[in-house]
């Protein structure tokens, strides 16, 4: 792990709504912008666009499910930045306009796609989809399958992540509760990192380059571990969190935790075991 500019962005969506079942064919297409994203599952309505003309475009048909695809009125650089979620009970990440207040579904990836959990998009727009079956497949910005795989000490993978330089970090949830780094450009373990818990459910970095973790153990216990760069001894924050399911901090250290016991967002000030506010999330999150 090397000093590091954390990945900041700020959302009390964590823990998101039940996965789309119908989705669209249309021919495929090279490229894609790709910017942010959005994990867990995500229902996400789907409306007609306009062009600057104020043509509206025709929805693409529903049937049959290709095994990928992007609109082809899709242009590079026409939406940003994308919206990414998952549905993992059809093995799929869908994509869609984030800009839009109904956003329309735009494109989908399934090469690769095994029960996909979380997403993660460095810098680059490199998209990161941890498969709950024991992988994290990697997508270049703009392309529909998969560059490389990662399968090297996962157990049921969560959660990836990837500094500024390239080094990916994924948290396993099989029951070692293990976060496993691999430097940039390989995909063999450079070494695991242990927390208390049986799984890892959540991970970010500070300004400062320092990765915490979120694990739990069970349904009851789980807390907040912070590792150092460069260092595989973390320390225990001290805040009680029950099944936590998603962690930020943001620019100012404040620790953000999405809870499924409480269906709750949760937050942290830096260096405080007590919550200092929360947010509950509407009925039926995840």
């Amino acid at each position: 792990m090397r000093n590091v500019t954390s990945a900041f962005w700020w959302t009390l969506a964590a823990a998101l709504f039940a996965g789309c079942s119908a989705n669209s064919q249309v021919p495929q297409a090279s490229t894609i912008p790709a910017q942010r994203t959005q994990a867990h599952e995500s229902v996400a309505g789907a409306a007609a666009n306009v062009t600057p003309q104020g043509t509206p475009v025709p929805l693409p048909p529903i049937e049959p499910r290709p095994p990928g695809w992007l609109s082809p009125q899709v242009q590079k650089g026409q939406y940003e930045p994308l919206l990414y979620a998952v549905d993992k009970t059809d093995s799929e990440v869908l994509i869609y306009e984030e800009s839009s207040t109904s956003p329309r579904q735009i494109g989908m990836i399934t090469s690769g796609v095994s029960n996909p959990w979380g997403l993660y998009v460095d810098k680059n727009g490199t998209l990161y989809v941890a498969n709950q079956t024991g992988s994290v497949t990697v997508y270049p910005a703009g392309s529909l399958y998969p560059s490389a795989t990662y399968t090297q000490n996962l157990d049921r993978p969560l959660y990836p992540i990837a500094d500024q330089y390239g080094d990916l970090f994924v948290g396993n949830a099989g029951t070692s509760g293990t976060v496993v780094e691999y430097l940039a450009g390989s995909t063999s373990t450079y070494r695991v990192l242990q927390t208390p818990g049986t799984e890892v459910d959540g991970m970010d970095f500070d300004q400062q380059g320092n990765l915490y973790v979120a694990y739990r153990n069970g349904f009851t216990g789980g807390s907040v571990e912070e590792f150092a760069p460069g260092s595989t001894q973390g320390q225990i924050l001290g805040m009680t969190i029950r099944q936590p399911q998603g962690l930020i901090v943001d620019a100012e250290g404040n620790i953000v935790v999405s809870l499924s016991a409480e269906k709750a967002v949760v937050l942290f000030r830096p260096g405080a075991q007590y919550r200092a506010g929360g947010v509950r999330l509407p009925a039926g999150s995840g």
